[in-house]
């Protein structure tokens, strides 16, 4: 879109223009096609998409209408020397004033404006502007609206900001709406943490915690890591290996079939060890032989973030392949992390020397940088220039020889590109062995970066007749699958699908407690009360590990777990930290846990030792005494917009995707941006602060596109996607608001805008003690008078609003408090 300052030195080009204008008797249509083109697209910044030209209505033919979601208007373009009067020193006047003099143009527009339904219109001789509300919905007479006008174009320039601010496209995106008809009535607010003198301080982690922490840090972290070398136990004990997917004929027939598949034909797979046989049979079904010049296809693994892609790629290229299972392979890994730590930026030359070092480092026997190798390398090409330019001094001069020889050899190695697909071509030739490059967490990076990896992984592979292996986030593979110059090639996609969770939260816990196990060590340490000393056997540890395990995975539909799952899958890699996350909080009263697992075992019962309220405070705070919702994962949906009050705007978006997702397909389920906008803005809303509530949406997974924008990043929103409701989404809409626990959190940090409710709950609002403690029964009454609030803000809402949105709203309040009374 168009900026300020480019805008400016597009208008000074037009006044240059117009002056040569000046000379022609221009009519409408060369007004239109010289003059008010120009102002819009190249100065405005509006677009041929957002406009229709000459349209038909009732009452004749308009020159422009211009759309975007949310926001309309009318441009009538008259002859460039019918001048309007207008005053000299006025910028805003009321439509009976311009009336007298200016009546039939604007009559004109608005006739048209209101045939077509629209509210605002511009009329323009191509150097004066009279822009106006057309008509109104709240019974003011139209007559008595204010018009901004410009009365020529050095006012123009005079004002050029605030020309370019009231109709430039960029503009109107940002704001919803015209600048000129906007007046922000949001009322003053403050959050109840913001009257807490010490609300930023941290707590003291008791010290059984940080005892606790080197089992955590191990067990809970990554499987594989290239900072230090790999737990084979760890890897045997947690790696989770499903059922095996089913696939159809068609899919195995273009995947080991003489058809190769096109880039869109992806293998659905869990991460499986299935797949994993596929794979290998791939890599070792190869005719490994310099006489087959057909490079082997890609192999490209797709999934989202979190998915396991990392560890699917580790545990079959470095677990797997220590029990021999890829034969004839020269096997080196990249991983990009690492790569650009070094570099900070994408070439290749530079990348296919880290490969080269990886080649040497890892297969250091083979000395494949000693000048013998590469005298075979070179072969070839050495032999020409022994029989040529080379021929004398090598039947001559043997010194002279061998120091051409090797300046040469130095030379080609500076090619690194070049030398490596030499390399490969010997391993081949010689070795009978093909070299597979793998390039990991390319997915960490953008879509720059990893449309780069792709075409680079194809073209060493054509290259070098290497193989490649290289994992891709999925939203961009989607992106990208139909369009050039990514649908020219060819690849062999899989799909990793994140395994459940309880499988893999119960493998980590039990190897948690068999880590815990072996270190008979007892140690001893304070408890949470600052005085009690307990002693830290591996027994007592086992306890804390097996209470989790009962409230986690033991009890049926346990909250925990549903909170893990349904709000970070199929990232595992977040649903991991949000665990960790519990098990190091300093909310975490290991103690008191241990305690009840003691009692519930002695009782032989089953229940859940964590209550889910405990469980939600400890990751949301962490070590925090209050909430924030700048920084806690757990998200606060009350949290108005900027320049809005408007509590309920991103609950009221959930509700219409999940009311339209029911009896939808996965692919039926996604709704325009447009209509959800222009929904909104018939109720009164402007469209920015829609825009606004739904980026944030995205932002934090309740909502996701089409074309995936939560898995690819976006400095900002296209101007047309579609939208559905997430897992995540679904669960905060249809479980977390009606529990006491989240109104107990986000109450804290929520804009209260009604000053006697203000007053009211920070006085009562109770603040924690020295371990981060807050007195329960208080609590209860300050949910309670926070919901209150929420619902005198609900009950102020427009009626077509509480119409369509009311009963939810009510419906949730209600539970919440039936919530409060049981806790």
């Amino acid at each position: 879109m168009k900026d300020i300052n480019s805008a400016l030195q597009s208008f000074e080009t037009f006044k240059e223009r117009f002056s040569e204008y000046q000379k022609d008797d221009l009519t409408e249509a060369d007004t239109r096609s010289k003059i008010i083109d120009y102002l819009l697209f190249e100065v405005l910044g509006w677009d041929e998409r957002d406009i229709i030209r000459e349209g038909h209505v009732i009452s004749g033919y308009f020159d422009y209408r211009i759309s975007i979601p949310g926001v309309h208007f009318l441009v009538e373009a008259k002859k460039q020397f019918k001048e309007f009067i207008l005053p000299k020193y006025n910028k805003n006047v009321s439509l009976n004033v311009l009336l007298k003099a200016n009546s039939e143009v604007i009559n004109q527009i608005r006739n048209y404006s209101t045939d077509e339904g629209i509210q605002y219109g511009l009329i323009t001789n191509g150097y004066q502007f009279i822009f106006f509300k057309t008509f109104n919905t709240d019974g003011k007479p139209w007559k008595e609206n204010i018009a901004l006008i410009f009365n020529s174009l050095e006012d123009v320039e005079k004002r050029f900001t605030e020309f370019f601010d009231c109709f430039s496209k960029q503009s109107v995106i940002e704001r919803g709406g015209f600048l000129f008809d906007q007046i922000l009535n949001v009322p003053e607010g403050r959050t109840v943490l913001s009257t807490v003198s010490d609300r930023d301080k941290e707590l003291i982690r008791n010290s059984m915690t940080g005892a606790l922490t080197p089992i955590i840090d191990k067990v809970f972290g990554e499987i594989f890591s290239e900072q230090k070398e790999d737990d084979l136990e760890f890897i045997k004990e947690c790696f989770v290996e499903n059922a095996e997917t089913k696939k159809n004929k068609n899919e195995i027939e273009r995947l080991f079939g003489d058809v190769a598949p096109h880039l869109s034909n992806v293998i659905p797979a869990v991460n499986t060890e299935s797949i994993q046989k596929q794979i290998i049979s791939e890599i070792n079904d190869d005719d490994v032989s310099i006489r087959n010049l057909a490079p082997p296809k890609p192999i490209i693994i797709i999934g989202s973030k979190g998915a396991g892609k990392t560890t699917f790629i580790n545990h079959l290229f470095k677990y797997k392949t220590t029990a021999g299972e890829i034969e004839n392979h020269f096997i080196v890994y990249v991983d990009f992390r690492t790569f650009f730590e070094t570099n900070q930026s994408f070439e290749p030359a530079r990348l296919a020397t880290v490969i080269l070092e990886s080649i040497y480092t890892k297969y250091d026997g083979l000395a494949l940088y000693s000048l013998p190798i590469l005298i075979r390398i070179y072969n070839k090409e050495i032999k020409r220039k022994d029989e040529s330019t080379w021929k004398f001094n090598k039947e001559n001069d043997n010194a002279l020889y061998q120091k051409e020889l090797s300046a040469y050899l130095e030379e080609v190695q500076k090619d690194s590109l070049s030398h490596l697909s030499q390399l490969s071509k010997y391993l081949l030739r010689e070795r009978r062995k093909r070299l597979v490059v793998i390039m990991d967490n390319a997915d960490q990076f953008n879509e720059d970066i990893q449309g780069k990896v792709f075409l680079f992984a194809h073209s060493l592979t054509l290259a070098s007749l290497c193989g490649t292996v290289i994992s891709l986030r999925e939203g961009y593979y989607r992106k990208w699958q139909n369009s050039p110059p990514f649908d020219a090639y060819e690849s062999n996609v899989y799909h990793i699908t994140a395994p459940p969770y309880a499988t893999i939260l119960s493998k980590r816990i039990e190897y948690a407690i068999q880590v815990n196990s072996s270190n008979p060590k007892i140690r001893t340490v304070v408890g949470g009360d600052g005085k009690q000393k307990i002693d830290l056997s591996p027994q007592y540890v086992e306890h804390f590990l097996q209470s989790i395990k009962t409230s986690l995975l033991e009890i049926e539909n346990s909250a925990m777990l549903g909170f893990v799952s349904e709000t970070t899958y199929p990232n595992i890699r977040e649903g991991l930290r949000v665990f960790k996350g519990f098990l190091t909080s300093g909310h975490t009263k290991v103690s008191e846990y241990i305690e009840r697992e003691k009692h519930r075992t002695a009782a032989q019962k089953n229940y859940p030792t964590i209550p889910m309220h405990e469980f939600i405070k400890s990751i949301a705070l962490q070590n925090k005494h209050y909430y924030s919702s700048e920084t806690s994962i757990v998200y606060n949906l009350f949290t108005p917009p900027i320049d809005s009050d408007d509590h309920f705007i991103k609950i009221y978006i959930l509700f219409d995707l999940s009311t339209f997702l029911e009896g939808k397909s996965h692919v039926d389920r996604y709704v325009s941006n447009e209509s959800i906008i222009e929904k909104f803005v018939e109720f009164g809303y402007r469209a920015n602060i829609i825009n606004l509530a739904m980026s944030e949406l995205i932002k934090a997974s309740l909502i996701e596109t089409d074309e995936q924008l939560s898995d690819v990043d976006w400095k900002e929103l296209p101007s047309k996607f579609n939208v559905a409701l997430t897992m995540k989404g679904n669960y905060y809409l249809n479980v977390l608001i009606d529990r006491f626990h989240y109104y107990d959190l986000i109450g804290q940090d929520t804009i209260i805008f009604d000053s006697q409710f203000f007053n009211k709950l920070s006085e009562d609002f109770p603040t924690s003690n020295q371990e981060g403690a807050r007195n329960f029964d208080l609590r209860k009454i300050f949910a309670r008078e926070f919901i209150a609030y929420l619902k005198s803000m609900a009950d102020r809402q427009p009626a077509p609003i509480k119409k369509h949105y009311g009963k939810f709203m009510e419906d949730a309040f209600i539970k919440a408090n039936a919530e409060i009374d049981k806790a």
